[in-house]
């Protein structure tokens, strides 16, 4: 297992149970209504009240029943948390489990915060009373499958002792307005991989309690299942449009089989994406052939979203707890709505009303997104221990910034040197000079720098990824916001031609992670990928989730970890800073001695408290503080670059360490909903 940084390291091999889960749907405001529902074939589907659809061919969703008018992503998020809570007799706080030993991790594609994506998940812990690390994952429809991946890798690493992983997703005009402009809607009730054609959104939150079994067995507490593993890939192909052969979200299903170290034959139900639209059932049903052969043909797939409509971010998060709940009581969800099979599609969609009585110990859940953005979770009821997993060293092979100094490294560093605040915006440059297939008039200022950065790393690696290694290299992006011009563009067709003629490309462009799918087309990086945020320090949590899922998977070589901010202001169009940052992150031991430098520590704590992430990436070192150099502040000189500062001194600090100028060097941020630190070492330094 990977090192505990604090007390005894968490027993070798604990499974990570999952002890309480909360909903809030269209289907009701708690997860017994969620399962009643299901029991009674009934969906939460129904004309659109909330804001007015006039204009529009389409007016039905999966709307909460009775939503407030305050911030839904908060107040769904929040009351789907404390029944997970609940359902799991925990206690946050006097008497009960201390709150900066619990970490929340919120999975959330728009929701209504453009800016400042990461402040529901703060006001989530806050009301909580959590204190730990607090992340955004916003990968658009797979967020909160990832960010159950990533709650169980935090426990295992023992950064915290409760994860809280789930995430919300509220039906705004705007995003109803965008998947309408896409061709997307269904003119009925969705009916995955039948007719008519289409899905319909939903929206809500639903949130897992996931702790190691041995903390579970030692309070008593009942494990409704265990996280086996999950799987993440990027589809490197469209914005929008699944690749058509499915070999993306097949390597995301690979890749949880390989990380719970099982066969596909002992998968008992596969819960699908099922949007019903005709692209991405039948992209998602190939990906199936890929992975189970000719047992496809006997194998149930669902798709719950004919009863919740599509959920957004929290579509993943809901779907798996649909599961859990059919898993104990011996039954799998029904595909609703499901009259005659469209040309591939599953042999066995679970057609009918009621749920099918069914023995389930392993089931599969898989999530696709805008971005091309991949993830799969399997749980299953038994325990489940994993083999040891013992850590690979971790090797940066490769390092780029791209901001208002340029495009290189020395020139960073002469900027820092001289301490002299610099322009606040990049120079211009064409990325057709450094990708020979981008076309830049297509790309939004974030797709650029961090493509830009992507390939700079890549070429400072001497890395040159072709055939199967493509599919085993990923990328995991920090950053604050969506692209200012992209968002500009967005809101300007809606003032010029109406929300119900906005600009679906602009659309496209809002999810957090557009310019990481942007990037990992550009750079055929088809290995695993993610986007978070945590304001202030977003790029840094990147690099430190990079090293923990780079150092124990088997499906992955290298993962560029990067920061990017295009920060502009849209009254004054002043740039307040921008650019991007990258490292290649890779496996030990390194080829080449002379030009290596580890990531030899990490930290990750609660909001403010980079101290106690200080220590811990110190401490992870091997180190004294004495031993250590402080790499320096880069925002008096290149700008604030919230998700991108951090990751600039990384960049920096590599570069000095292979210049001999240091040989141990700490980058802290104080961060916004976490604090993080990492170390780089030069290869071989004491």
């Amino acid at each position: 297992m990977l090192q505990r940084p604090t007390a005894e390291p968490p027993e070798s091999g604990s499974p990570i149970a999952i002890t309480g889960m909360g909903a809030v749907s269209a289907l009701g405001e708690s997860t017994s209504a969620l399962w009643s529902a299901i029991e009674e074939g009934r969906d939460g589907i129904r004309p659109i009240e909330r804001f007015s659809t006039e204009g529009f061919s389409v007016s039905l969703g999966g709307m909460v029943p009775g939503a407030g008018t305050g911030d839904r992503c908060v107040e769904f998020a929040t009351a789907a948390a404390r029944e997970a809570l609940a359902h799991a007799a925990l206690q946050i706080g006097p008497g009960g489990v201390a709150g900066r030993r619990v970490a929340l991790i919120l999975g959330t594609s728009l929701g209504m915060h453009v800016d400042g994506l990461h402040r529901v998940a703060a006001e989530v812990a806050r009301a909580l009373g959590i204190e730990g690390p607090t992340l955004t994952l916003s990968t658009a429809c797979s967020s909160s499958t990832n960010a159950i991946g990533l709650g169980r890798d935090l426990l295992e690493a023992g950064l915290c002792d409760i994860a809280l992983a789930g995430g919300t997703d509220e039906l705004t005009p705007e995003i109803f307005a965008g998947f309408h402009a896409l061709g997307l809607l269904c003119l009925s009730k969705c009916a995955p991989f039948s007719e008519p054609v289409g899905t319909t959104l939903g929206e809500g939150a639903g949130f897992l309690v996931l702790e190691r079994g041995d903390t579970a067995r030692a309070r008593g507490a009942q494990v409704l299942a265990t996280v086996l593993g999950y799987g993440l890939s990027a589809d490197a192909y469209h914005p929008t449009t699944p690749d058509p052969t499915g070999a993306g979200v097949a390597r995301a299903l690979r890749g949880a089989l390989l990380d719970a170290g099982m066969e596909a034959d002992r998968i008992d139900y596969f819960n699908a994406h099922g949007t019903g639209t005709m692209t991405n059932d039948a992209a998602e049903f190939r990906a199936l052939e890929q992975v189970f052969g000719e047992r496809v043909a006997r194998l149930p797939v669902s798709s719950t979203k004919s009863f919740l409509g599509h959920a957004q971010g929290a579509a993943g998060v809901l779907e798996l707890i649909a599961t859990l709940c059919g898993m104990e009581q011996g039954k799998i969800p029904p595909t609703l709505h499901y009259d005659k099979a469209r040309p591939r599609s599953p042999p066995d969609p679970v057609a009918g009303d009621r749920p099918r009585v069914a023995r389930v110990e392993r089931a599969l859940c898989n999530n696709s997104a805008f971005g091309g953005a991949n993830a799969a979770v399997i749980v299953g009821k038994a325990p489940h221990v994993s083999a040891g997993k013992t850590p690979a060293e971790w090797l940066v092979l490769g390092a780029s910034a791209v901001g208002p100094h340029g495009m290189d490294l020395d020139a960073l560093g002469e900027a820092l040197a001289a301490k002299v605040p610099l322009r606040r915006r990049a120079p211009a440059f064409r990325i057709e000079s450094l990708i020979p297939t981008a076309d830049g008039r297509g790309m939004d200022p974030a797709s650029r720098y961090l493509s830009a950065a992507a390939a700079l790393a890549l070429a400072d690696a001497g890395i040159t990824l072709r055939g199967v290694k493509r599919d085993r290299a990923g990328l995991f992006v920090g950053t604050t916001r969506a692209s200012t011009e992209s968002e500009r563009e967005f809101r300007d067709s809606i003032r010029e031609r109406g929300l119900a003629r906005l600009s679906a490309t602009a659309f496209t462009r809002m999810v957090l992670n557009a310019s990481a799918g942007t990037c990992t087309k550009l750079c055929a990086l088809k290995g695993p990928t993610t986007t978070l945020t945590t304001g202030d320090g977003s790029g840094l949590v990147a690099l430190i989730y990079a090293a923990l899922h780079l150092s124990t998977r088997s499906d992955v070589d290298l993962i560029l970890a990067a920061g990017v901010d295009e920060r502009v202001s849209l009254e004054s169009e002043a740039h307040e800073g921008e650019g991007a940052a990258c490292l290649v992150l890779g496996k030990g031991p390194a080829p080449d001695t002379s030009k290596a430098v580890r990531l030899s520590g990490f930290g990750l704590a609660g909001p403010g408290d980079v101290e106690e992430a200080t220590r811990l990436a110190i401490r992870m070192a091997g180190l004294d503080a004495s031993d250590v150099v402080v790499a320096p502040n880069v925002t008096p000189v290149l700008g604030p670059a919230p998700a991108a500062e951090a990751m600039f001194a990384c960049a920096f600090a590599v570069a000095s360490i292979l210049r001999g100028t240091w040989e141990h060097v700490l980058v802290p941020d104080v961060g916004g909903t976490a604090a993080a630190a990492v170390v780089f070492s030069r290869k071989g330094a004491a």
